[in-house]
């Protein structure tokens, strides 16, 4: 798994165009790894697995004012 991780890394940094030096890796590799399954979790609710996300909502501000409709 460490390999792995390790490859993720340094191809994370290589499509974002990071440069860093092997220390720099080393404490990412170990960040990435504790952090990953967190993030992962964010994802992985089953009560919201059939839910619609909102995309974009119109509010009015004003009081006595109505919601805009969508365009």
């Amino acid at each position: 798994m460490y390999r792995d991780v390790t490859v993720r890394v340094r191809s994370l940094l290589a499509a974002a165009f990071l440069p860093a030096g092997e220390k720099q890796v080393a404490g990412l590799v170990a960040s990435y790894a504790a952090a990953r399954p967190a993030i992962d979790g964010l994802f992985d609710v089953p009560e919201a697995r059939y839910a619609s996300p909102v995309l974009e909502r119109r509010v009015s501000a004003r009081p006595g004012e109505r919601d805009e409709e969508p365009a």
